[in-house]
């Protein structure tokens, strides 16, 4: 089913402006949390398994990042969803976006999930060196990412946040020492079982702690230009 030309709009411009876009009630909540369910037992393992040094899944105390495509495979159900693995208005908008998709593929397919004991991160983009060959020009968008969070995020458990319009800036802002800046005022977008988000992959983000005893787990599905490496 087409987007709206409006809606899309108003995404788009959304998007480009605070380099990401926050979909409200996009996907139906059963899904969500059916997708919840059958992800919560297979973090909680690899988690167990990665404290004993038996996976290296870690990104840091307490957060746990875990390729789930082969598990979609091998499982079915939920995560397998075409809503998910496909949806047909993100395919939409990334096109918008990137362009045409003889020019971009899908990238990694991943549940992050963060865990009671995590500290805050730094700011990060995700974009790496052989994404942005020249580092102190100005972004273009290579590498869009679209996230489900598969329970509510809340100021307690983990929520992301954002730096709005640090998607355009080269990556040698970054790298130069964004920590060393004063003031940062980055946003935490409130979002509920339901939403989705669709962000640039250079936007400056980190994760919070989780302070409560429940894991906060996100489904993670990027899209990259060819241009953009393996």
């Amino acid at each position: 089913m087409a987007l709206d030309p409006r809606q899309k709009d108003l995404w788009l411009r959304e998007f480009r402006l605070n380099g990401f876009v926050v979909l409200r009630n996009f996907l139906p909540i059963e899904l969500v949390r059916d997708m919840h369910d059958q992800l919560l037992p297979l973090v909680r393992g690899e988690y167990e398994r990665a404290l004993k040094g038996e996976a290296q899944t870690l990104r840091g105390p307490g957060r746990l990042s875990v390729d789930v495509g082969r598990f979609a495979d091998l499982l079915g159900g939920p995560l397998a969803d075409e809503r998910y693995r496909h949806n047909p208005i993100v395919l939409e908008l990334v096109e918008s976006i990137l362009g045409p998709p003889s020019t971009w593929g899908r990238g990694w397919t991943r549940v992050e999930c963060v865990f009671k004991g995590s500290a805050y991160m730094g700011f990060h983009s995700d974009q790496v060196p052989d994404e942005t060959p020249d580092p102190h020009a100005a972004n273009r968008t290579v590498r869009v990412t679209y996230n489900i969070p598969l329970v509510d995020f809340t100021w307690a458990n983990g929520a992301t946040e954002f730096i709005p319009g640090s998607h355009s800036q080269p990556r040698a802002f970054l790298t130069s020492g964004i920590e060393e800046i004063a003031n940062l005022y980055p946003v935490r977008p409130v979002l509920r079982c339901g939403d989705a988000l669709v962000r640039d992959g250079n936007t400056f983000h980190r994760g919070t702690p989780n302070l409560t005893d429940e894991p906060r787990a996100m489904l993670d599905q990027t899209y990259r230009t060819a241009k953009a490496g393996k």
